[in-house]
């Protein structure tokens, strides 16, 4: 049978609401810092602050307004004994402005049958590709493939499925499924259905973490090696709509939550929860078994060297190369990739409504 992996990146979200005005889009690397004054100013002003007193660098001012660039500068920072306590309130400052930016931005995008990723999945549905031959790998924190994926599990067409297309939280293939929290259902907050763990669904590897992927510490503040432990606890929560600083309450204690993502800053691995290496191997092996590869809204910068390492060596080797399309408004993209991966045929489609075309 057909085995598909569909590899999304920010550009897929983005792609959804390119017609919003540019503060209501998630956020991108480049002008983060500008848009994110617009309905987080404190947040950006506290990372400013930091980066000009200590390098004389002022990030709302090209090409010093990245994402990435300020986030890899700050983390290094961390491991400065001179710089570390300043450096720390900063790096915890910007991972609150991003998480809170990216659920402002996403809460509010509605699932339907119009989206491409939702169309883009349906097709090979459609097309006979069985769930657990389609394996969804993403870089995106957000939870906008899950409210899809919901969404499609109810309709007619695809119901004698449901447990196959959602299968939460079991698609996000944890080798020990994490423990769920946040409020019921029927708590008076919109919550995703719990399904089976029994049979085979498709798979949503999310190697960046997600935000309602949440650890719990007992300090609003806490350190950078309980932010970072690579043992600490995961919890899932069931909510729809998320809050990046849920506060749980016990019989004992508050417990403040922070979600499990991966920052982007270079030598990810330096980051990444011990859990989340077993994502990164069965998106490796998903990729080496793959027949088709649709990367969407990803360009894989050089900087991301634990990403392209792995594409290169899931395709290295194989006798049969998988057959791989690009969909990116920038032609420069489908080059990365035909570099990357040595592709002998590539497929370039400047818009998701273009692949979807060629597939009809």
């Amino acid at each position: 049978m057909t085995k598909v992996v569909l590899l999304l990146g920010a550009g897929a979200t983005v792609a959804d609401v390119a017609t919003k005005p540019r503060k209501e889009r998630p956020p991108l690397d480049r002008l983060f810092f500008v848009e994110a004054r617009q309905t987080h100013s404190s947040g950006v002003n506290a990372v400013a602050r930091y980066l000009r007193d200590t390098y004389e660098i002022d990030i709302l001012k090209a090409p010093n307004d990245s994402l990435e660039g300020v986030m890899a500068l700050i983390y290094t920072d961390l491991f400065n004994p001179i710089l570390v306590d300043d450096a720390l309130n900063a790096f915890r400052r910007l991972l609150q402005l991003f998480t809170r930016r990216l659920a402002l931005t996403t809460n509010s995008i509605q699932p339907t049958n119009k989206r491409l990723a939702y169309r883009i999945i349906t097709h090979y549905l459609a097309a006979g590709v069985k769930p657990e031959d389609l394996t969804i790998i993403t870089f995106n924190q957000d939870i906008q493939i899950e409210k899809m994926l919901s969404l499609m599990s109810t309709v007619a067409r695809w119901k004698h499925l449901k447990d196959q297309i959602f299968a939460f939280p079991h698609l996000y293939q944890f080798e020990t499924t994490p423990g769920l929290t946040g409020p019921a259902p029927g708590g008076g907050v919109d919550t995703f259905e719990v399904g089976s763990s029994a049979g085979g669904c498709i798979s949503l590897l999310k190697l960046h973490g997600s935000l309602n992927w949440v650890s719990r510490h007992s300090s609003a503040t806490p350190s950078r090696e309980a932010m970072f432990k690579p043992s600490r606890r995961i919890s899932i929560t069931r909510r729809r709509e998320i809050e990046p600083s849920m506060t749980l309450q016990s019989t004992q204690r508050s417990m403040y939550t922070l979600p499990v993502i991966v920052p982007p800053v270079s030598h990810k691995s330096s980051v990444l929860h011990q859990d989340m290496g077993h994502l990164w191997q069965l998106a490796e092996a998903s990729l080496r078994a793959a027949d088709e590869l649709i990367v969407f809204g990803y360009s894989c910068p050089a900087n991301d060297v634990e990403s392209s390492n792995q594409l290169r060596r899931a395709q290295a080797g194989r006798p049969t190369r998988a057959n791989v399309s690009v969909i990116d408004p920038a032609s420069s993209v489908a080059d990365r990739y035909i570099t990357l991966l040595e592709a002998k045929y590539l497929h370039y489609y400047a818009s998701g409504h273009d692949f979807l075309a060629h597939c009809d």
